[in-house]
C-alpha cells in the first residue's frame, strides 16, 4: 500500500514515500559498487531481492509502488521489480536513461509485477506504470507527481478507495508545497514532508519505513517502524 510524490522547481528535487508491508525486518544499507557503478543508499527488506527504493551518488533517486490487477486471472506472476530497481540504481545517472531502462525492462518481462517507478534528478522527475508488458511514462522538469497503488495513466484499471484516498491526499499536499517552494528552504521542505508522511491516511499498520530524499543535498531523511528519524548524507550519516 505504498504511497509515493516528488516535487521539481528550478534545480531543487524532492522524493516521499511510506513503504507499507507485511511484517518482514526492513532497514536502509549503504552499498558500494564494485563493478564501476554508483555507490547507494537503499530501502532493503528480506522479502524482496534486489531493493526497494534508494538514491545513488550520481543523484538519481528511485521509488516505487505496487499497481496490482484485481483480477483473480492476472498475468503477474514474478517480483522482478526490486532487482530492476538495484540495476537502475547502480547504473543510471540521469531520469532519461533510467526510464528507457525501466521501460525497455518492462516490455521484456510482461510477467513482473505490475507497478509505479518515480524517478528524479536535479532537473527531472518522472512516472513510469507498467503492467503486463504495457508501459507509459510521464517527465516533468518543473511540478509535482504522486502515485498509491493504481494507474493514473491508464496501463490496468485499478483504481480502489483506499488507494483514491492516499492519492488525493498526497496530490493535495504536493499541490500546497509546490506554491510554497520559493520561499522555503531544504529543511523547510523535509520537515513538511516528514511530517505529513506521518499522519493518516498515508501512515497506516502496514507503514515499515517513512523516508524523504533531498537530491541537491544527496540527504535522505529516514525513519524505520518507532525508530527516531535518521539523516544520510553521501560522504557520512548526520
Amino acid at each position: 500500500m505504498c504511497t509515493i510524490g516528488a516535487v521539481t522547481h528550478e534545480g531543487r528535487t524532492f522524493l516521499l514515500k511510506n513503504f507499507d508491508y507485511p511484517a518482514f525486518p526492513t532497514g536502509w544499507a549503504h552499498f558500494h559498487s564494485f563493478d564501476g557503478g554508483h555507490d547507494h543508499f537503499a530501502l532493503v527488506d528480506h522479502d524482496q531481492q534486489g531493493l526497494n527504493s534508494g538514491l545513488n551518488a550520481a543523484g538519481l533517486g528511485l521509488q516505487i509502488s505496487r499497481s496490482k490487477c484485481l483480477d483473480e486471472d492476472t498475468p503477474e506472476r514474478v517480483e522482478r521489480r526490486t532487482v530492476l530497481n538495484a540495476e537502475v540504481l547502480n547504473r543510471c545517472s540521469r531520469v532519461e536513461e533510467a526510464v528507457q531502462q525501466v521501460e525497455d525492462f518492462a516490455r521484456a518481462h510482461p510477467d513482473m509485477l505490475g507497478g509505479n517507478v518515480m524517478l528524479a534528478d536535479l532537473e527531472r522527475i518522472a512516472v513510469s506504470e507498467y503492467f503486463n508488458g504495457q508501459v507509459q511514462s510521464e517527465v516533468l522538469e518543473k511540478g509535482f507527481l504522486a502515485r498509491a497503488n493504481h494507474s493514473i495513466l491508464g496501463v490496468v484499471d485499478n483504481e480502489t478507495e483506499d488507494s483514491v484516498r492516499r492519492y488525493e491526499r498526497m496530490v493535495n499536499f504536493l499541490q500546497e508545497l509546490f506554491a510554497w517552494f520559493p520561499a522555503l528552504d531544504g529543511d523547510d521542505i523535509v520537515e513538511r514532508c516528514r511530517k505529513v508522511l506521518r499522519q493518516e491516511p498515508l501512515l497506516n499498520t502496514h507503514t515499515r519505513s517513512s523516508f524523504v530524499v533531498d537530491i541537491e543535498e544527496q540527504r535522505v531523511d529516514y525513519k524505520v517502524g518507532d525508530r527516531p528519524w535518521q539523516t544520510f548524507r553521501f560522504g557520512g550519516v548526520v
